[in-house]
């Protein structure tokens, strides 16, 4: 499809042929990518998978070596952040990067140099049609890691961004807070804003995302509409080629003979900050799990 029929059928953005080497070591293999207008692209991959060299490269931190980036049909050159914020791409982090001493409306605001009441009432529109309710007077430094994130929305919301990357907005969140996310993403999805979800959490993939998009070593191997795949599909793409996943969802293993087998580490009664009297024993070739709340 060429770019002006992109543009026609609603792709915001397309990457096409992009890689990036940090010396010999080839990070980005030839990534090729579409977001179209109010589509919320799931992106997910192991660690070292390129996925944030990938968002780097959207956000103009690092500049490509070969490919090229459309949006809207319109080849663009993104080697820098401003680039990038000029054309509507905006990248709410994954820890929030607030002035912890201004207040909200001071964070949302800096950097603009229009007629204050007239940014205060293009914020309060924002605040209005995306059900915010926060107080514009509060420090920074007392609010959740939610509301940081709502503030970090707000800024791109301001400027008038078409494309937000969520990195891992979940990690740090309550389940209530979690639905709270949710509820922003569709009501922006409803605005048309296209959106780039990158997220561990397979069950959020189904949750939340139009798209389905899957890296792996430097590569996008998978990709296409999430009523297309099942969740033992996205963990067979995941894994290297040559290993098998069960009908469960999990990877095949041998189970550990605890009788004739001797742990690689025992803890018993440890106690210290924040925990007290854990014990546990972790055998060769074991993976063990630790959950609890935020």
């Amino acid at each position: 499809m060429s770019e002006a029929a992109n543009e026609r059928s609603g792709v915001l953005m397309s990457i096409r042929g992009v890689t990036k080497a940090f010396g010999s070591n080839v990070v980005l293999k030839g990534i090729n990518m579409d977001v179209k207008k109010g589509e919320v692209i799931a992106l997910i991959g192991g660690n070292g998978a390129g996925k944030s060299t990938l968002m780097k490269i959207i956000m103009g931190i690092y500049d490509l070596d070969e490919g090229e980036i459309f949006m809207a049909g319109q080849p663009v050159k993104l080697g820098k952040p401003s680039a990038s914020l000029a054309q509507g791409i905006y990248l709410v982090p994954q820890e929030p990067m607030l002035f912890p001493n201004m207040t909200v409306l001071e964070n949302v605001l800096m950097g603009f140099h229009e007629n204050e009441a007239e940014l205060k009432k293009r914020l309060q529109k924002h605040m209005e049609e995306l059900g915010f309710t926060l107080n514009l007077q509060r420090k920074a430094s007392t609010l959740s890691i939610a509301e940081q994130q709502l503030v970090e929305i707000l800024r791109g919301m301001m400027r008038e961004a078409r494309l937000l990357i969520l990195d891992e907005p979940t990690s740090a969140l309550t389940f209530s807070e979690v639905q709270s996310l949710f509820k922003v993403v569709e009501d922006l999805k409803r605005k048309g804003i296209s959106m780039i979800y990158i997220t561990h959490r397979l069950t959020e993939v189904f949750e939340i995302a139009t798209d389905v998009a899957i890296m792996r070593d430097g590569l996008i191997t998978l990709s296409g509409p999430v009523q297309n795949f099942t969740k033992e599909m996205l963990i067979q793409g995941l894994l290297p080629t040559d290993v098998e996943v069960s009908q469960s969802g999990h990877r095949a293993y041998q189970p550990v003979d605890y009788e004739n087998t001797k742990p690689v580490l025992q803890v018993r009664n440890f106690s210290g900050y924040g925990f007290s009297d854990i014990s546990f024993d972790l055998y060769p070739g074991e993976i063990l799990g630790v959950a609890g709340v935020v």
